[in-house]
Parts: C-alpha cells; structure tokens; sequence
C-alpha cells in the first residue's frame, strides 16, 4: 500500500546551525503573497502562523502523528518535530528545519527521519495560501526526488500531500494528510 508505507516517511530533518536571517513572528495566515518580499524576515512568512503549537493528524492505520513547528531561539528559522506510531507499530521521529539562505535568495529545508535512515534537502515556495518544498530524499542508498504541498485554511487546520517524480516532469501522489490544531 502506497499510502501505508508513505506515511512512515512524513518530512523531516536534522538538528542544523545555519546562518540564517532573522523571521517575523508576527505574520497574518495566508500572507504567502506572490509579490517578492522585502526582507529576510518575509520569506518564512507562509509558516508563521503554524509556530504556535502542536498539530495532530490520524493516518488510515489509526496511528496519530504530532507535529510541533517552533521558532529557533535564534529567531532564524523554523523547526518542526513529528512524533508517533508508525504503520508498521514502530514509533516515529522526524525533524524539519526551515531557515533563509544567508544571501537571503532561497528559503530552505532540511530535514531526516527514523524510517530508512531517511534525509533530504531541498527548496520551499510560496503561493498565496500555499507552500511547497521540492527536495532529494535519500534512504539507505535509495535517492528520490519528491514534493510536499502545503495548503493552509486558516488558524485551525491545513493540508498537506507527498508526490514523487517518477519521470522528469510527471509527479504521483503517495500519500495526504489534514492536520488540526488540538483543542
């Protein structure tokens, strides 16, 4: 089942110092605006509103996975901690870190977790009311390349899906999850 084993392998990342700008905390939801931004501090803007707590989502196993996104004491950038059971009854980890490249061009994410020595790295975009990261994940000697799209819906919940590329321009969806914001 695709979208079982899929699951085991939601995003994640490595503890990382990187030298980064610093980031507003004080963004709206959904100002992931399509104009270029004016600093630094603009560029994580889109995920600022998700650093405020835990997020929950229950995969088709029954297994809950929390997702907590927090500010580095750095102001710099984002980490996002994901725990829970796995499909496979195993528990999971992972970690995402979001940060601005120092020359403030590109917004980037890092990130790993407990399912096949899983890593990858790679880029983020954002549209209005969406975000999406392109990125290489390597497991064990495995290397793929995926995306993950985020589309937000307000204070209390959002979307996110994984595909792969399976040629050079033709994604497929592996798996989708709605996270909330636990009451």
């Amino acid at each position: 089942m695709i979208r079982r084993s899929a699951a085991r392998f939601v995003l994640g990342c490595i503890p990382l110092v990187v030298a980064c700008s610093p980031v507003a905390r004080d963004a709206d939801v959904g100002s992931n605006t399509t104009s270029a931004p004016t600093s630094d501090a603009d560029r994580l803007r889109g995920f600022a509103h998700l650093a405020s707590g835990e997020w929950v989502t229950t995969l088709l196993s029954g297994d809950v996975l929390r997702e907590t996104w927090r500010w580095e004491p750095d102001g710099r950038s984002l980490r996002v901690v994901c725990v829970g059971g796995a499909p496979d009854g195993s528990r999971w980890r992972e970690e995402q870190l979001f940060f601005v490249e120092k020359d403030g061009r590109e917004v980037r994410v890092r990130g790993s977790n407990s399912y096949r020595d899983g890593r990858f790295e790679g880029t983020v975009a954002f549209g209005d009311g969406t975000a999406e990261a392109r990125f290489v994940l390597t497991q064990d000697v495995a290397t793929r390349q995926l995306v993950r799209r985020w589309r937000f819906g307000g204070e209390e919940h959002f979307e996110t899906e994984l595909l792969e590329f399976v040629e050079p321009d033709r994604l497929v969806p592996l798996t989708s999850w709605i996270y909330t914001r636990p009451r």
